[in-house]
């Protein structure tokens, strides 16, 4: 099994934060997998299973390991049927699944996620989120078993799933699309792209939204009128092209961001009431 150790951070969040982890693996299939839990239960080490890690926060201080599963990979598209594994980046799938004429995932071709991370946090765009099109997922249970979940079984709700929950690792998902024409999914996949170039900050890395929408409001907007674009911590700065996000700049830390992130969120209260909630997770 591949494994590195001292792995730099930096190159596994979209973040690009400055940091180490202690080691990073890389199981090839469901029994390494297996194998590397049980391992870790009988040592008592902590371990966080990670996506594209477009949505996470690692503390410098984080003592557990990691687990990537991008050799989950495997594809199968069987009429409008799409099996699909969890490391397989959601961009890839929308487009593979435009190619075959089936529509449901042009929402997916701006998320910088991974299938297993996408399923994780419930993520959408555009009016529509993962969970429209899940059919079922395979999953390793807490019990180092694997267990077939369905739709109605995996709780979502707003960027909400069973697997924040509960210690569930996502193997496998089937999708059910719907046929349509491949040249008109195409032309939506480009907009929507087009539609992120325009009004988000792709030129600095970050983790995408970093609050919650309140229900009636836009969190961008509740900072924006604050005066807080362009308001820096170290390197971490407020993006002047979307309120919503957060920037790395240069040389951001996680207490840079975390910091910011307390800072955004007292402020919009002390102005408006309402207190912001993250989306991002923070691995301590």
């Amino acid at each position: 099994m591949e494994k590195i150790n001292n792995a730099d951070i930096r190159k596994y969040t979209t973040y690009k934060l400055e940091g180490k982890v202690k080691a990073i693996y890389f199981p090839s299939d469901v029994l390494e997998l297996k194998e590397l839990i049980s391992d870790f239960k009988d040592k008592k080490i902590k371990y966080k299973v990670i996506g594209n890690g477009s949505n996470l926060i690692i503390s410098p201080n984080y003592d557990g390991v990691l687990i990537k599963l991008e050799k989950f990979d495997k594809l199968n598209i069987n009429g409008n049927i799409v099996k699909v594994g969890s490391g397989y980046m959601l961009p890839k799938l929308a487009l593979e699944c435009a190619y075959n004429g089936l529509s449901g995932l042009e929402f997916a071709s701006t998320i910088p996620a991974t299938v297993g991370g996408a399923v994780y946090q419930n993520a959408g765009a555009y009016g529509f989120s993962i969970d429209n099109i899940i059919k079922e997922v395979s999953v390793l249970d807490d019990n180092n078993e694997i267990i077939t979940l369905y739709k109605e079984d995996l709780d979502f709700g707003y960027r909400d799933s069973i697997f924040k929950h509960k210690k569930f690792i996502c193997l496998e998902v089937t999708l059910e699309l719907k046929e349509g024409n491949s040249e008109d999914i195409l032309k939506k996949l480009k907009e929507n792209l087009e539609s992120r170039k325009e009004k988000q900050p792709l030129e600095y890395p970050s983790a995408g939204s970093v609050f919650r929408n309140p229900l009636g409001y836009s969190a961008g907007k509740l900072i924006e009128d604050t005066g807080l674009k362009g308001y820096r911590v170290g390197d971490a700065m407020v993006s002047y092209k979307h309120a919503n996000f957060i920037v790395n700049v240069g040389h951001a830390t996680s207490e840079d961001v975390l910091k910011l992130i307390k800072l955004i969120q007292d402020k919009v209260k002390e102005k408006t009431g309402i207190l912001l909630e993250t989306e991002q997770e923070f691995i301590e």
